[in-house]
């Protein structure tokens, strides 16, 4: 019999199994060659950098949901990573010319992904890669109906502390489970 800490658990296998299959499902046509790694939420380091370059340097500023001012603040993000149990990097490489199509594709998932989980997970959080694009024209500030989530950067996450740089041509997001 399993105890309660293996039921409210996921493996990384059935994570990519997750993934491959809502993939397939939904016919997501950018989305061809992605990997699922699992990470220890509790060595996240939130770096206040991050979010700098977003207010410095970002289109997306002050224009979606998923980016500052409306994500809370590092200190606060700390807190609310440490309390996952477990949490896995997704990245989905975007070919030239594409990144906008992956993008979305990649968010759409994300939010499929997440839905999917809460029955078993019920704190189940994605982590955008990048500004939220799910809408053609984004409601702001009327959230009704959205389906944003936080970016990796938004956030204070650092893509390169997976070893991923800018040129790379990889979306990085992360999925939260407890």
């Amino acid at each position: 019999m399993q105890n309660v800490e293996e039921r409210n658990a996921i493996s990384i296998y059935e994570v990519k199994s997750f993934v491959k299959s809502l993939v397939e499902e939904n016919n997501l046509v950018h989305i061809r060659k992605f990997e699922v790694k699992p990470l220890d939420p509790s060595k996240l380091h939130p770096d206040t950098r991050t979010v700098w370059k977003c207010r410095f340097g970002c289109n997306y500023y002050g224009k979606r949901k998923s980016c500052p001012p409306f994500v809370p603040e590092i200190e606060k993000v700390t807190g609310f990573l440490r309390s996952y149990r477990q949490a896995f990097l997704i990245t989905v490489e975007y070919a030239d010319g594409k990144y906008m199509e992956t993008k979305k594709e990649i968010q759409e998932l994300l939010v499929k992904i997440e839905g999917k989980l809460l029955n078993r997970f019920p704190l189940a959080f994605t982590v955008f890669p990048g500004g939220c694009d799910l809408c053609d024209e984004c409601g702001f500030p009327d959230y009704e109906y959205c389906r944003a989530r936080p970016t990796v950067s938004s956030l204070g996450i650092k893509v390169s502390d997976f070893g991923i740089e800018i040129g790379d041509k990889k979306l990085v997001s992360i999925l939260l489970v407890d």
